[in-house]
This record gives C-alpha cells, structure tokens and sequence, in this order.
C-alpha cells in the first residue's frame, strides 16, 4: 500500500477541481482584457478621427481661401495697375482685396496670415493681424502646406502663384501666400488633450514633431525611434510599445491635408492595473486554498491514513501467526474503537490458538477448538476497510450496519463457551455473514430455508460458515454474472440435512470428484476447510453422517451436510 495514496488522492481531487476555476478565471480575464482593449482601440480611434479631420477641415478650408483669392479678378487686376482707369480705381480695387483679405483671416477660431503679393510692383496685402508676419524671403517654387522651421518660429506655408508655376522662371504677377503657425496646432493638441485624450503630438518623418504645451517629453523620446515603424501607406492603425516600465498602445491618424501623422498614445499597463490586481488577488487567494486543502489532507492523512495502516500492518502480523501483537498509541474519534476491538480480537484469538494447542495435545476436542477459532484476518481487513470507505463517503447507515453485522459476527465466532448451538443461532451466523459479503461486492443475493421443527436442533459452532466461506472463495471468484445461494434445512429418514447451493461458474463431475477425494483422504498434510466439516461431523456423529458432494440445479456444486438424528451433539 501506497504511504501516501489518500494524502495524494486528496491533493490530486484538489488540483482537478481547481484547474477548471483557474481556466475559466483565466479565460475570463482574458475575455475582459481583450474586450476593454477592444473597445480602447475604438474609443481612440473614433477621438483621432474626429480631431485630424477637424484640422483636414480647417486646412482645406484655408486652400479654399487661397483658391477664392487666386481666381477674383479684383486680386488679379492689382497685378496689371496700368490696365486701370485712374489712381481712384486702382484705389477702391485695393480697399475691396484688402478688405476680402481680412475678412477671410477673420472666420472661424484658427488664425492664419493671408497675404497677396506682386512681385512686378512690390505690393504686399495681408491680413491685418501683425502678428505671424511673413518670412522675410519666400520659397521660389509654389508650395502646398510646407513645413518650415525657423529659428524664430516654426510654421506651415502654402503658396500659389499666377500664372501657374510661374513662380520658377522669375515671370509670377501674382503670389497668394497663406501661412499657418505651430502655436494654434499646439493649442489645439492640448485642448484635445485636456477633452480626455492622452498625450497628443503631430509627427512627420525627418521632421521635429509639433507637441502639445503639457507633453510628457521624456515618454515620447521612448516612443519616436519606434514611431518609424509606421507603413507610409497607412492612413491609420496602432501598434503596441513597451518601455522599460510599461506598456503603450500608441494610435495614429494621417492628415490628408498636410501628410503629418496625428500620434496619440495610452498606458495600456495602467488601465489594465486594477485587472491585473484582481488576477494577483485571485491566484494568491486561490494559493491560499490550494495550501489549506494541502494541509486539510495532512491532517486527514495523519488522522485517518496512517492509523487505518497501522492497524493494516498489524491484520498482516495477525496474518502471519503473531498473535501477541497489539495496537498502541490509539487515535481519537472512531479508529480508537477499532483498535480497542482489534486489540480485543487479537487476545481473543490469541487465547484460542493457545487454548487450541493445548488441547491438540489432550483430546479430540482440541482438534475443535482449533478449528472453532479459526478466523480470517482478509474478511476482516475488507469489512474495515468498506467501514472506512464509508465513513469516508458519510455513508453512516452503511458504515452502522456493516459495524454491527461484524460485531454480532465476531461475537459469535469468538464466544467459546458452549461447544454446540441451535441450528437456529448457526444460520442467524451465516446471515450475518453474507450480509456482509454482499455488502462487500454486491454481485451475489442469499436465500435461508429451515423448517420450523429444526431451529432447536443443536449442532457444533461453525459447522455451516465452511461451506458458505468455500462458496464464495471459489465459486464466485471468477464468475461475471450475478450469484445466487441457497441454504436449505430439513429432516427426512431420521436424517438431518443442510445443503448449501450455487449457481456457480459451472462444475462438472470430474472436478466433484477431484474435491471430494481430498475432502475424503485420511491424510493428514492435506488441510481444508471442507475436510475439518467432514471430519467433525464424523467424531461427533459417527456412521454415515459427514459430508456429501453433488451438482446442484442451479448450476454450480451442492454440499450437503448430514448427521444422525440422535442427541450425541448435547
């Protein structure tokens, strides 16, 4: 036997009840991370969407401007002064361009300079802000939305000259030059960011990116040199980055109107922080389970394990002739009875091995004391055993009976007062005897059939429990259908009779005679439980009572017990 099969059993029944709780929390968990996770991917996407269009929106909307500019035959006309009627003309065509101007500069919330230029004249008309002048030298080749980093200030600029493309050969008449500073873009990151967003910037490769006036500089440095992973075909997507202390989900939205990148990122680590706590929290509360479980089965193996082996290792002494053997240290709860009535047992029996071998040496009914106390250790090691096992299950009612039919059996098989009993108290034995088998392996039922006038008979202890014993050794040992035995009594012919029958594996004739030759041997070596019967039978009865083997009609072997009719058993 294992030395820690139960204590392992328990452990192993623990992990398999706790593994699926740990796959379905894992499960979960990664169920809730993934949707969370989806739905931040949304949420950003949906705000990085929002906001790059309403700057895509302000930008075509200045292209607009530019286009409404370039095409009014007012602006064209100050390029060609000489083709105007008089000084007052060209006057008013001034005031009214200058006018269109301003009045451009002065939609919406995003501030820009609007100016028209005339190379051929020098005229210059802008926007009445004074702010964000122009550059002191514009860029030769027509421009759309180019970025410029001036020591003094950093901007967008687009440029459209007249004729087209004139620009480059030193022939334009007309220049329409807006210029859009960085300051309103950083002002708009850092109204979007304070709306909820995370920690907006606008990137371009080869570029310095545009940040918002509250940027956490230090985490986007980590983030840029990855930021070149972006596909240039891509108008939008996210990827995952890891710094040395956290994990980022950084989007990005591409501007059509300028080619920059909106960039935007969010500390995945953080939101998924109190997901994570309740993870640790559950797996170090389900460590703490796996531990008291631990240590539950311990403690049911120091209790409950150890003293069942104990009391195993000492059946096993009994077994083998140590009869002196007895148990100590008893337990608390139910194992101190069971080692208080082994202990009675093995004095019992004790006493009757040496009761035995003292009267083997005076007499003939030494010989019957001997066989009177035999006792199979294995029939009790089971019955403790289905004892333990439903104890184990809370089988109580089943644990009570299996106690008393073992109790009322060994009580009987242990009393060695009288030599004889009635026939009545020997088959109220074997009843307790199958009763207990059949608990034992359910795979056999009984039947007891006496007549009336036969109950007072007496007959020697233990005479009938042989057959029975040998029935289910042997007969049922290796058959697979359900059992059947029948013990009949009755008195015919100034003989008493009791047959024990089975349904059996199948006998035939020749093995009937085979068992019956060594039932029938005078030889002494061959030993059996049959033939101390049949001995018995004959010292004390005498002529032709003893035992008698047949087939039975219900398949298997019928033994017969037969004996006189007269009081020699009194």
């Amino acid at each position: 036997m294992s030395r820690f099969s139960i204590y392992t059993k328990l452990l192993a029944t623990l992990l398999i009840l706790l593994f699926p709780i740990l796959l379905l929390f894992a499960m979960s968990n990664r169920t809730s991370t993934e949707v969370l996770t989806d739905e931040i991917i949304k949420v950003k996407r949906y705000q990085m969407e929002t906001f790059a269009d309403q700057l895509d929106q302000l930008f075509f909307r200045l292209d607009t401007y530019k286009k409404m500019l370039y095409e009014s035959t007012d602006v064209r006309n100050l390029a060609y002064p000489d083709l105007l009627d008089d000084v007052l003309d060209k006057y008013r065509i001034n005031r009214t361009v200058s006018e269109e101007i301003n009045r451009l500069a002065g939609y919406g919330d995003w501030k820009a300079v609007i100016a028209v230029l005339y190379p051929r004249t020098g005229i210059v008309i802008k926007s009445s802000s004074s702010l964000n002048a122009l550059p002191a030298k514009l860029p030769d080749e027509d421009t759309f939305w180019q970025y410029y980093a001036d020591p003094a200030e950093h901007y967008f600029m687009g440029i459209l000259s007249y004729p087209e493309n004139s620009a480059e050969s030193g022939e334009a008449h007309m220049r329409v030059v807006l210029k859009f500073g960085v300051a309103a873009l950083r002002s708009a990151l850092s109204e979007f960011k304070a709306n909820g967003s995370g920690d907006p910037f606008l990137y371009h490769p080869g570029a310095d990116p545009i940040y918002n006036y509250s940027v956490d500089g230090e985490r986007i440095d980590e983030l840029l040199p990855r930021l070149g992973e972006i596909d240039p075909s891509a108008e939008s997507g996210h990827m995952m980055l890891a710094s040395d202390k956290t994990r980022f989900q950084v989007h990005y939205q591409k501007l059509e109107s300028l080619g920059w990148y909106l960039v935007d990122y969010v500390p995945i680590s953080q939101i998924m922080a109190p997901i994570s706590r309740n993870q640790t929290m559950f797996y170090v509360i389900s460590g703490m389970l796996l531990f008291m479980g631990a240590y539950l089965a311990f403690v049911m193996y120091r209790n409950i394990q150890i003293p069942f082996r104990k009391l195993i290792q000492n059946m096993n002494l009994i077994e083998k002739g140590i009869y002196s053997i007895r148990m100590t240290d008893k337990p608390k709860g139910e194992y101190r009875f069971l080692y208080e009535r082994f202990n009675a047992m093995a004095s019992k029996i004790e006493e009757l091995i040496e009761d035995v071998y003292k009267e083997q040496l005076r007499s003939k009914d030494a010989t019957l004391k001997q066989l009177q106390s035999q006792i199979n250790p294995h029939f009790l090691y089971n019955t403790l055993a289905y004892i333990k096992s439903m104890i184990e299950l809370k089988e109580n009612k089943a644990a009570i009976s299996m106690t008393m039919n073992l109790s009322k059996y060994y009580r009987y098989t242990t009393k060695t007062g009288s030599k004889t009993v009635r026939l009545k108290e020997e088959l109220d034995l074997i009843h307790f005897y199958l009763d207990i088998h059949c608990m034992l392996r359910d795979d056999f039922e009984f039947r007891i059939e006496i007549e009336p006038q036969m109950e007072d008979f007496e007959v020697p202890r233990l005479i009938v429990q042989p057959l029975v014993e040998n029935v289910i050794l042997h007969s049922f040992g290796q058959q697979s259908d359900y059992g059947m035995i029948t013990i009949r009594c009755w008195r015919t012919g100034g003989m008493n009779h009791v047959a024990v029958e089975d349904t059996g594996s199948g006998i035939d004739y020749a093995a009937i005679e085979a068992i019956g030759k060594k039932i029938y041997s005078s030889n002494e070596e061959i030993e059996s439980g049959l033939k101390n019967v049949h001995q018995r039978l004959r010292l004390l009865y005498g002529g032709e009572s003893g035992l008698k083997l047949s087939k039975s009609k219900l398949g298997g072997l019928c033994v017969e017990l037969c004996w006189s009719g007269k009081d020699s058993a009194s």
